[in-house]
């Protein structure tokens, strides 16, 4: 308005007396707004063009608006969050522990169960005494020790098995062990020793022998089946990326694979030392 007034070529008197200031005219009127009117326009339409792009605008408390890094923009159109980004980070290391190390100890003690019934089938054809030597027997108090470390067990013959009980009160608990153990042993009570006779190692025992090892084969490969099913179902249902879920997979897939074929193979060299070791009946008949 000062700027109008400036250039006006009113007398001064006129304009100090406070008389009423002529009206612009419509073309000056127009003219003076024109550049305010077209600043508008274009703050209006560079608006509506960049609507879609304020999701790259983050506000801060004060108010005002700052440009998202790379790294936030990235984070944003990956939908994660770095909590989520930590959280899922944590989480790949976990099953990547489980895969390494859990699941191997699993394994483990699948096969020192079956090891052991396997063990103990074989031991009764191969070396009876040493199977005894090893038996555990439950004492009083409940709990349990060695044969060999309450008694002497000595083989005194091709098929007998003299015990001597460290003290007379373990007597009875070591002749309802041994009794229970194998109903195929003539177990006898003669003074403050242990009588044990053996059955016979006939052709048909170590059929039944070799066949109980098998059977515990065939168990022990349907319980790592499972085992590898368990662990493959834990990473299926932890949310991993496809990539790294596909990865662990084939971890566990190669372990449980090499871990059977080794185990298996160990389990089935007893078969073999049953068919091929341990006294037979022509041995008791040369004996006697």
């Amino acid at each position: 308005m000062l700027r109008c007034i400036a250039g006006s070529r009113l007398p001064a008197a006129i304009l100090l007396s406070g008389a009423t200031e002529p009206r612009l005219s419509q073309v000056a009127w127009t003219s003076a707004w024109t550049p305010l009117s077209s600043l508008i326009t274009l703050k209006a339409s560079w608006c509506s063009v960049t609507a879609p792009l304020q999701k790259d605008v983050r506000k801060s408390d004060r108010g005002d608006a700052r440009r998202l890094t790379f790294e936030e923009r990235a984070e944003r159109r990956m939908g994660k969050a770095r909590g989520q980004r930590e959280s899922r980070e944590q989480l790949v290391q976990e099953a990547q522990v489980m895969v390494a190390e859990d699941f191997p100890q699993e394994l483990e003690a699948i096969y020192a169960k079956t090891s052991e019934k396997a063990n103990i089938s074989a031991m009764k054809v191969l070396n009876m005494a040493k199977c005894l030597e090893l038996l555990e027997v439950e004492m009083a108090g409940g709990h349990t020790v060695l044969l060999i470390k309450v008694s002497q067990v000595v083989k005194t013959g091709n098929m007998t098995i003299e015990i001597t009980p460290n003290s007379a009160s373990f007597g009875n608990s070591i002749l309802q062990r041994v009794s229970r153990f194998d109903s195929a042993l003539q177990v006898s009570k003669e003074g403050p020793k242990i009588r044990v006779v053996l059955p016979p190692i006939t052709t048909a025992r170590r059929d039944r022998t070799v066949e109980e090892v098998k059977n515990l084969i065939s168990i022990f490969r349907q319980l790592v089946k499972q085992s590898r099913t368990r662990a493959v179902k834990v990473l299926q249902d932890a949310g991993l990326e496809d990539g790294v879920q596909r990865e662990l997979v084939a971890v566990v897939d190669s372990t449980a694979s090499a871990f059977l074929a080794e185990k298996a193979a160990e389990l089935e060299l007893l078969s073999e030392e049953v068919m091929s070791m341990g006294i037979d009946e022509s041995d008791v008949t040369a004996g006697r």
